[in-house]
């Protein structure tokens, strides 16, 4: 689910993020037999896993064969138990503004595993490689807005592609809606928990202003990036 390639996304200097080396994803529980065939047959060679040890427990990523490194970036998935209590109470004012806590919650409790999976990102020779959570849209997409600033991405083309999660994820968000509704609570109030918000990325940036004075400086100072070589080994023209 929400599998793409950040491959095409354009660069501020006119060059463009080389295609079939960065995948963005949600988890590996569900693959079937030809998606597997399908990443093989790309020579997928790296798994970056930003989920806690209870989800990966609980929906561990299906085996493929031609990975050579599994790698494990615990971001602990805080919104969940929060949302369960909202969701019981029918609070959805409260489902509403979960995200934006953990938004912020991510950006100044989670800095060292941010610049980490930068930090392979640089390193490492085993591509293509994808990184993922559990839906590919909060963990996954505040990493690919630092992933992107870095690679000297504008911010348009990051909110473009970090806005994307809605139509890749719709018919899962609708499915999920409509099993919830079905067993007998209000479904519809998840939605805000299922997609992705402005609003949510907004908090993420003012948290990072408050103590950065920037994104690009909370990149490059905060997070550590090595702008020079992720760009020279990611962008192409």
């Amino acid at each position: 689910m929400n599998f793409r390639d950040l491959g095409g996304i354009p660069a501020m200097d006119g060059r463009k993020v080389r295609p079939g080396l960065l995948f963005r994803s949600g988890d590996f529980f569900n693959l079937t037999p030809d998606d597997i065939r399908k990443l093989e047959e790309m020579n997928l060679s790296t798994i970056i896993d930003f989920r806690a040890h209870r989800e990966i427990a609980a929906r561990p990523d299906k085996l493929v064969s031609t990975v050579k490194n599994s790698i494990h970036i615990d971001i602990f998935d805080a919104a969940r138990d929060t949302a369960e209590k909202f969701l019981e109470e029918n609070n959805a004012v409260g489902l509403e503004t979960v995200l934006i806590g953990d938004y912020r919650r991510m950006v100044t409790s989670h800095q060292e595993d941010f610049s980490r999976f930068l930090t392979i990102l640089c390193n490492t020779d085993d591509l293509p490689l994808v990184y993922h959570c559990a839906a590919g849209k909060d963990r996954t997409g505040l990493a690919t807005v630092f992933l992107l600033t870095a690679l000297g991405v504008s911010m348009p083309h990051i909110l473009e592609d970090y806005m994307a999660t809605n139509v890749f994820g719709k018919s899962y968000t609708d499915k999920i809606i409509r099993k919830v509704t079905e067993s007998g609570l209000n479904g519809e109030i998840l939605r805000p928990l299922l997609e992705v918000r402005i609003a949510y990325l907004e908090a993420a940036m003012d948290e990072i202003n408050r103590f950065s004075g920037s994104l690009l400086n909370f990149v490059d100072v905060v997070l550590k990036a090595d702008m020079v070589t992720l760009r020279q080994k990611y962008l192409v023209n």
